[in-house]
């Protein structure tokens, strides 16, 4: 999404007008993957892709908000390494159709709900709604906080076909500063779940790296060394980053604590050092799992107990919906 994001602004700034494209709705169609927004603009390629990209050719930017439908066939669904064809609905509608808020919003990689009101053919305005408001799109149509607090990025057609919705939740970035096996394990980690990770060893690489993290990312410090975990955790402490883990024993959490008071920083709460839950992990990737099994507790806001001694359901926000992130 930051490609397609800044792409847009890019076409934006030159004046272009800009068409937004959102999967809606899929019959038939599997195994497809892509953005949850693409954009166009007449005499560029597509900023991000759709249907596996089997679509991005049969698309083209619109003067006001429209509903087409896409078939692709097996043949083309082959081609793009889709398991199936069918048919989609895609959204075109113009890219000042979104408030500032949302493209406020999706540039700090914040979790967005999109919510076009429809009435048959005809497509109305769009609002868009986060974790805090997302309550008020239920009352509209219900069905979208479920849709929402799933947590990932899809889209679909609900309350009878009045609403389109399309949710955009970011891809969290896990930064690891320092090298070896446990880096390495973090890194495999993060990539079963879908995360980006990035591994630096160099304190400039890594606050630089850090600067560009939001509430969904984390960092772990690995590094033992003063002129590299020092400047990285004042750098995470400073950023919006929401999990920040150090690596290390409790001699080596206070000589770090002790380096950044000597620096100004004396807040250490934000620091889950050591990192990672008590699972007794010895192995690296036994203790990758362990901190990447706390980052998830900490952006779910859960305490981190067994489910056997959970009393009640185990989503208590919906059937087969995994708990809200950010809570």
């Amino acid at each position: 999404m930051d490609d397609v994001l800044a792409r847009i602004s890019a076409w934006q700034r030159d004046g272009r007008a800009v068409t937004i494209a959102r999967v809606v709705e899929l019959r038939g169609i599997s195994g497809q993957s892509g953005t949850p927004i693409a954009a166009l603009t007449a005499g560029q390629p597509m900023a991000g892709t759709l249907l596996s990209g089997a679509a991005d050719d049969l698309l083209s930017p619109v003067d006001s908000a429209t509903l087409r439908t896409v078939t692709i066939d097996d043949n083309a669904a082959a081609a793009s390494k889709m398991a199936c064809g069918g048919s989609a609905r895609v959204l075109l509608q113009p890219a000042t159709d979104l408030a500032d808020d949302a493209w406020r919003m999706l540039a700090e990689r914040e979790p967005v709900c999109l919510v076009t009101e429809l009435d048959g053919t005809a497509v109305g305005p769009t609002s868009v709604y986060t974790r805090a408001t997302v309550a008020g799109a239920e009352q509209a149509h219900p069905g979208v906080a479920r849709l929402f607090n799933r947590g990932t990025s899809e889209g679909a057609i609900l309350d009878d076909g009045r609403a389109a919705v399309t949710v955009v939740w970011p891809v969290p970035t896990l930064l690891i500063v320092g090298d070896g096996l446990i880096a390495d394990a973090l890194a495999a980690t993060a990539g079963l779940l879908g995360w980006r990770s990035t591994v630096v060893n160099e304190a400039a690489t890594a606050t630089a790296a850090i600067d560009t993290l939001a509430r969904c990312d984390g960092v772990v410090v690995l590094n033992h060394h003063r002129e590299v975990d020092g400047p990285a955790l004042r750098g995470a402490l400073a950023s919006n980053a929401g999990y920040v883990g150090a690596m290390g024993a409790r001699h080596t959490q206070q000589a770090r604590a002790q380096w950044l008071a000597e620096h100004g920083v004396d807040d250490l709460s934000r620091i889950h050092g050591p990192a990672g839950l008590d699972l007794n992990a010895r192995t690296p990737a036994e203790i990758a799992i362990a901190i990447v099994a706390e980052m998830l507790a900490e952006r779910s806001g859960r305490a981190a107990v067994s489910l056997r001694g959970r009393a009640g359901p185990i989503h208590d926000d919906g059937l087969n919906a995994p708990p809200p992130r950010y809570a």
